[in-house]
């Protein structure tokens, strides 16, 4: 049977701040509360003092210990902490190798450093993530053992600790100058969040992890940075290839609709569709830059906190006068996965901005189609309504012409009509004169004779002829006064 020395579990978690929730209300505090009820009647809410920097305990605590009332070997500690815009807790709880009476335990013993599964808080949009330490010392009788016997062993360990059956080892090496092995899958924090189970062969590594202890708490801070925007970028992900792979049958259908467009003033459907298109264009060229925005956003958090990680490395190795080759199994995050993630997000980012230029260069064709075809519509319709004009103009002119050829006839008429009256009034007259010198007719005409050689006209004729130039100088006088009276004043035109 398997067994260990001195297990110490370390949980290292990581929560965003969030206005509406600092304080003993924030879900962080919660969760570790929830954790700490399996261990000791003390809870963490009530105590916190929020203030400045890292202290969020009342000074000049800044720990609260505990002791299992069931195991007196088994101690405790937790200590809530603020790096940046986010909170930190640093949990403990194990055997102290210092103690005479630790004895060597079996693996079944881990099971109680994480009853009800709750080492591992729920996942959510602002929780970055956690990292939990299992440190174990070899025990005499296994310090010798091969390769073989140290990873079947630290299986062993998961296996107890998580009550799983398939350990997700993803890395093994060796981390001042004892085996460490790594579980979980970066790529999956939500479901697979990384355990380090570190097997001390000696003091060496066990002393050098309390020098540095913090700095290695920052260190995985920046990791659980990367690690959470590489998550989030993968939701972004999905989204932007869902709008990327709508755009092919978007663009075919207005394509088609560009190809069968013919401008028509009397119908202009076909352009308020497109217009309603362009609109949706323009909202969903909106919605797809800013999703773009925010994966280059979380490319950005993983290329600063990247650069942190390995600024860590670098100071934790300066602090401790170490090697950074000592530092290769953390380092291998800083210089490889994070950079296949950060290279991941610019691969993605290269690939879908060409969705950017495609419906740029859609809305674009649109406009400019429905530009041209406005403009065809309004020089179509502006011909319509020049020949229309024209053509009421020359009705209006007939319907002069006519209004006047009307008046023209009109006034002929009634100048033929007071001819007519004048010719009836010339033979009224006329009949009157005759009328008036009939009585004359019957008088004797005398013929000439010596004493007159000369016929004299007959008394009728003188009658009739007297008559006669009456008639005509009364009509003379009367036609010269009217043309008087019609005739304009000097100055003004004849009508």
């Amino acid at each position: 049977m398997m067994k260990i020395f001195a297990p110490n579990l370390y949980l290292c978690a990581y929560h965003l701040r969030k206005d509406n929730t600092q304080g003993e209300t924030h879900p962080l505090w919660e969760n570790c509360d929830r954790l700490l009820e399996h261990f000791t009647p003390k809870q963490l809410s009530p105590q916190l003092h929020l203030g400045e920097h890292r202290i969020l305990l009342p000074p000049p605590q800044t720990e609260i210990d505990f002791n299992l009332s069931d195991e007196s070997n088994l101690e405790g500690f937790i200590q809530p902490l603020q790096l940046q815009d986010s909170y930190g807790v640093f949990f403990n709880i194990g055997y102290d190798e210092e103690n005479d009476q630790t004895e060597d335990v079996n693996l079944e013993t881990l099971q109680q450093f994480n009853p009800q599964n709750r080492l591992q808080f729920p996942f959510s949009p602002r929780f970055l993530g956690e990292t939990l330490i299992l440190t174990v010392w070899l025990t005499r009788q296994t310090r010798q053992q091969d390769r073989s016997y140290l990873k079947q062993l630290a299986n062993g360990c998961y296996q107890h600790l998580f009550n799983c059956s398939d350990p997700p080892l993803s890395r093994r090496g060796e981390l001042f100058g004892s085996s460490i092995f790594e579980y979980g899958n970066p790529q999956k924090p939500d479901t697979s969040p990384q355990v380090l189970i570190w097997l001390f062969r000696d003091e060496i590594a066990d002393q050098t992890l309390q020098n540095c202890f913090f700095d290695i708490f920052d260190l995985f801070f920046y990791r659980h940075k990367v690690v959470k925007a590489f998550y989030d970028s993968r939701h972004t992900y999905q989204k932007l290839k869902q709008y990327y792979d709508s755009l092919d049958p978007t663009l075919d259908h207005i394509q088609s609709q560009l190809d069968r467009a013919e401008p028509n003033p009397q119908d202009s459907t076909y352009l308020q569709d497109f217009k309603t298109q362009l609109k949706q264009l323009s909202s969903d060229s909106l919605s797809y830059d800013r999703i773009l925005r925010k994966m280059k956003d979380l490319l950005t958090t993983i290329y600063i906190n990247r650069n942190n990680y390995n600024s860590k490395i670098e100071q934790i190795c300066a602090t401790l006068g170490s090697d950074k080759e000592e530092f290769s199994f953390l380092s291998y995050f800083g210089e490889e996965t994070a950079r296949q993630f950060q290279q991941q997000i610019e691969s993605d980012l290269r690939y879908f901005d060409q969705g950017t230029g495609l419906i740029r260069q859609a809305i674009a064709s649109i406009r400019a189609i429905v530009e041209i075809d406005q403009a065809q519509c309004d020089r179509i319709w502006q011909r319509r309504e020049k020949k229309r004009e024209q053509e009421q103009q020359e009705q209006e002119k007939k319907a002069e012409a006519n209004a006047k050829a009307e008046q023209e006839r009109q006034q002929k008429a009634n100048q033929d009509l007071q001819d007519q009256i004048q010719a009836v009034g010339v033979g009224i007259a006329a009949g009157a004169i005759v009328a008036s010198t009939s009585g004359l007719a019957s008088e004797p005409w005398q013929l000439p004779s010596s004493d007159r050689p000369w016929l004299p006209p007959h008394p009728f004729i003188i009658a009739l002829l007297a008559s006669i130039l009456c008639s005509l100088g009364g009509w003379w006088i009367t036609k010269t006064r009217i043309q008087k009276r019609r005739s304009p004043p000097p100055g003004e035109p004849k009508e």
